[in-house]
């Protein structure tokens, strides 16, 4: 006998289906087609593919070939909860780049506040600034000035510490980090909250650690946290 078979949708010819009827079994090939020996009248035939629903034949003729169509299965999965792990050192980047102008800023120096004049332009200049003059060779920026003298207030000056402070904040949030500190000592609710404030390392103290070293900090700052609630 043989046969076959195809998905009921879209026709497609079914490749590796396993038609098996006591005691033989077979597959069909790439182009969905089988072939069984010594079948007799009555034999049921059972067809199994992964993703379909299992189908059975009676035969009915021992002569003819045999279309089967199979239905696909809906397979059902368990719910899946997907959350996007932040990516620190591509944050950091982006935060960087964004800011850039703010971070790369400098205070003016003593030199940055001299402007060397041009005595070459037409414009008609007073006595002092004749060509062969040396009376004047330079002027002031005065923004410069009040810059410099400011000490370092500007705003300018005021968001580019407070990025630097955020960005420090934050490399102690990536390597101090909840979940590590979750997973090593098993705190929850108040006691983690109160845990992490009491432990957290400054941002040099941080930037030292490799991660083995804030692993055993975190362990050994539980069992002093362990010792003094008893």
């Amino acid at each position: 006998m043989k046969g076959t078979i195809k998905d009921m949708y879209s026709g497609n010819y079914l490749a590796g289906v396993s038609i098996s009827v006591a005691p033989q079994i077979t597959y069909s090939d790439a182009d969905g087609k089988f072939s069984l020996s010594k079948i007799k009248l009555g034999d049921t035939l059972t067809f199994s593919s992964v993703g379909y629903q299992e189908f059975t034949q009676i035969v009915y003729q021992l002569n003819s070939d045999l279309d089967i169509y199979m239905k696909p299965k809906t397979i059902l999965l368990d719910e899946v909860k997907i959350s996007v792990l932040r990516n620190y050192k591509a944050d950091s980047l982006k935060f960087r780049d964004g800011f850039a102008k703010t971070f790369n800023y400098n205070k003016p120096k003593l030199k940055d506040i001299f402007i060397a004049k041009n005595y070459f332009s037409n414009v008609p200049k007073p006595y002092y600034q004749a060509n062969n003059s040396t009376a004047s060779l330079v002027s002031i920026d005065v923004l410069s000035v009040i810059s410099l003298l400011g000490k370092n207030n500007t705003p300018q000056s005021k968001l580019q510490k407070t990025l630097i402070k955020e960005e420090e904040q934050r490399y102690i949030d990536h390597t101090f980090s909840k979940g590590m500190i979750q997973n090593l000592t098993r705190l929850e609710g108040d006691s983690l909250q109160t845990f992490m404030r009491l432990y957290r390392p400054n941002v040099d103290t941080a930037r030292n650690m490799s991660e083995y070293d804030m692993i055993m900090y975190i362990k050994n700052s539980y069992h002093e946290y362990n010792d003094k609630k008893n």
